[in-house]
């Protein structure tokens, strides 16, 4: 347990995850981190989600849920919770994925991260290496690094993995970077990137985002990520880096 730990919280995004919400996983964090609050936000679905994620939060008060009428996208969904959070007076707030890829033990370091440095912004990075339990397809690893150094190169900045599910930040940098819709629903987070690129200046945010690399990461089964999406890829890219945000 981490002492001093700030009041945090981090906003799970939920499209069609009756299926894959491991309970038990939230519960335990809650337990081992008394001051972190879940802000699962239901994004329209068509299944069993919010009925499930209704009848958890009325046994844990710290697991709130928000519900969006019509499937709206992800950066529609972690944009009304991550405000709702900061509202809420949260220190800390950011996003993880429902699917629990990144497992929640992975926050500790996260905190750390933004309690003991001028930082802020903390975002997982998927960088397989020695001591790490990093598991990617090999198809989804070459795409993503192909689609890492392209971004990459519109930034100008040596990011390496702007679409790890599980960034956590200061509520302060939050309420700027949230302040106004998303011009993308699934490649926001390279938009908020280029957000504090325009804030802080390319220097500003080599010293404000520590990309983190995880120690486990596992790739679940059940991406809303279709090849169809991938294909637009360029033309999302294009309409980012087109206009100020």
């Amino acid at each position: 347990m981490l002492s001093d730990m700030p009041k945090t919280a981090l906003v799970i995004p939920c499209y069609n995850e009756g299926k894959r919400l491991s309970l038990p996983a939230f519960k335990a964090a809650m337990e081992t981190y008394p001051e972190l609050t879940f802000y699962f936000v239901d994004d329209g679905s068509a299944d069993n989600t919010y009925e499930i994620l209704h009848e958890f939060s009325g046994n844990y008060s710290r697991a709130k849920v928000l519900r969006l009428e019509k499937n709206a996208g992800k950066a529609v969904a972690v944009r009304h919770g991550i405000l709702a959070s900061i509202k809420d007076g949260n220190v800390l707030t950011g996003f993880w994925d429902a699917d629990l890829a990144t497992p929640l033990s992975e926050m500790k370091a996260f905190i750390r991260e933004l309690a003991e440095s001028d930082v802020e912004m903390v975002m997982g990075c998927r960088l397989a290496h020695l001591g790490s339990k990093v598991r990617r397809k090999a198809s989804r690893h070459y795409l993503g690094r192909a689609f890492a150094t392209t971004v990459a190169m519109l930034l100008s900045m040596p990011v390496y993995d702007t679409q790890c599910g599980a960034k956590l930040m200061k509520a302060e940098l939050a309420a700027k970077l949230f302040d106004r819709p998303l011009v993308s629903a699934w490649l926001f987070d390279v938009e908020l990137i280029k957000r504090m690129k325009e804030i802080y200046g390319i220097p500003g945010c080599e010293t404000k985002i520590i990309e983190l690399p995880l120690r486990q990461w596992n790739d679940v089964a059940g991406s809303k990520l279709k090849l169809s999406k991938m294909l637009l890829v360029p033309f999302v890219l294009l309409r980012i880096f087109s206009r100020r945000s």
